[in-house]
């Protein structure tokens, strides 16, 4: 990765805890009422120990209605971030990965709360953008259902 690059590498959903993708995230889980959306991204050595600023935005797509379903975003969505280790940058190799606390290196967990009686398919779009719009990258999950 170029050293002053950002990149959003992967976004999926997963049962509650889980690290693999799945497509019905709260079909035969522990926790019905709830899933966990999973980012990967990484930046390169330089960008990432910078303390530049960065905004994350999740937007969740209820693709049954084609409208966003504000309610399925992550609590604090958007994120206004720095590159740096008190926003879970940590360094990984040469480069440094989006990490949450108590989590395997690379995997940044948003846990979402399902509001009764929704269901139907969706899918995320995220974004991260620099504060002077050097850096963009963007990404979207695969479908899922909630039942």
């Amino acid at each position: 990765m170029n050293a002053n690059d950002a990149r959003i590498v992967r976004l999926f959903t997963t049962q509650v805890n889980g690290t693999v993708e799945d497509t019905t995230p709260n079909a035969n889980s522990p926790v019905q009422d709830q899933f966990d959306l999973i980012l990967q991204a990484e930046v390169g050595a330089v960008l990432g120990n910078s303390g530049a600023n960065y905004t994350l935005t999740f937007t969740a797509i209820n693709d049954d209605m084609v409208t966003r379903q504000i309610a399925l975003n992550p609590v604090g969505n958007p994120f206004k971030e720095e590159w740096n280790r008190g926003c879970g940058w940590i360094r990984s190799g040469n480069d440094f990965v989006k990490t949450g606390e108590a989590e395997a290196e690379g995997i940044m967990r948003y846990t979402i709360a399902i509001p009764p009686g929704l269901t139907g398919a969706f899918h995320y779009n995220v974004r991260l953008v620099s504060e002077n719009y050097q850096i963009i990258s963007f990404a979207q999950s695969n479908p899922f259902l909630l039942v």
